[in-house]
């Protein structure tokens, strides 16, 4: 492979993980830029990737699930992983591979990896996303509980609303105070509307459904807190026991490969016994 290819594809690989390190250092903790002052996140993309006008929808649908998903990356951020992600997982394996073969790397080799890296940080905000939909789940029940007995206790949906959303903590917490903050500042709201509301955007169906039927529902509420409480707990048993399943396959998965090698090397032997045999 030529000097001048080398040094190209490095200089790129090294530009894009300085990019996406200089698009993460404003969070990183320790660091000089995080003891200033916040500065509010702006949705605008980088200079050379501005657009005019409204951004496409997959931009906008983007930036909802990044503020969904709690971790603080701007729209600007993620485009910058994805970049990065781009250049630097081909270049991983293929220029040791150009270094050594003396030719550079073969654009059926490069591009479909680089697509596979430019999809990375998709990956990542989905799974993210799941996992908070999980979190939702499994302390939806505590929290509807922790509702029937507020409102049992005489106090209002909305006193009980904000004791759920203060002892519940996590993504159902916030999403609960959410609610309650959407519903202070628009006065066409009330507290079950917009429970409803942030419930359909969290993704989380049992939430949803549990927001809808609530919204629906005149009081008293207590039976029904009660019923929707026993729904979400067996719910979140069988979302428990399907975490069991995943990781008892995790475990033994390993062991897989071992028994196959194992069965060929036995099959082996007595297929040649029988043929010195016979």
């Amino acid at each position: 492979m030529s000097p001048p290819l080398t040094g190209l594809l490095l200089a790129l690989a090294g530009g894009a993980v300085s990019l996406g390190g200089r698009a993460g250092s404003g969070a990183t903790a320790g660091s000089p830029r995080s003891r200033r002052a916040p500065r509010p996140s702006s949705p605008a993309l980088p200079s050379r990737l501005a657009l005019s006008g409204p951004l496409p929808a997959w931009l906008e649908r983007k930036r909802a699930e990044l503020a969904l998903a709690g971790e603080g990356k701007s729209l600007r951020r993620f485009l910058a992983d994805k970049l990065a992600a781009a250049v630097c997982v081909p270049a991983i394996p293929l220029l040791p591979l150009a270094a050594l073969s003396g030719s550079p790397p073969s654009l059926l080799l490069v591009a479909p990896l680089a697509l596979v890296g430019f999809f990375v940080p998709d990956l990542a905000l989905r799974r993210t996303l799941a996992r908070r939909r999980e979190r939702i789940l499994l302390d939806l029940p505590d929290a509807l509980s922790m509702l029937a007995l507020a409102l049992a206790a005489g106090r209002s949906l909305h006193q009980a609303l904000a004791l759920a959303a203060r002892e519940s903590g996590g993504p159902l917490g916030a999403d609960i105070g959410a609610a309650l903050s959407l519903a202070r500042r628009d006065p066409s709201l009330d507290e079950r509307s917009a429970v409803v509301s942030v419930a359909r955007a969290s993704g989380e169906p049992n939430f949803a459904r549990f927001a809808e039927l609530l919204a629906r529902k005149e009081s008293p509420y207590v039976e029904f807190l009660r019923t929707q409480a026993a729904q979400a707990r067996a719910e979140q048993n069988r979302l428990l026991e399907l975490a069991a399943d995943r990781a008892y396959l995790a475990m033994h998965a390993p062991l897989a490969p071992l028994l196959s090698t194992l069965c060929l090397l036995v099959a082996y032997g007595f297929l040649h016994l029988l043929d010195h045999s016979i």
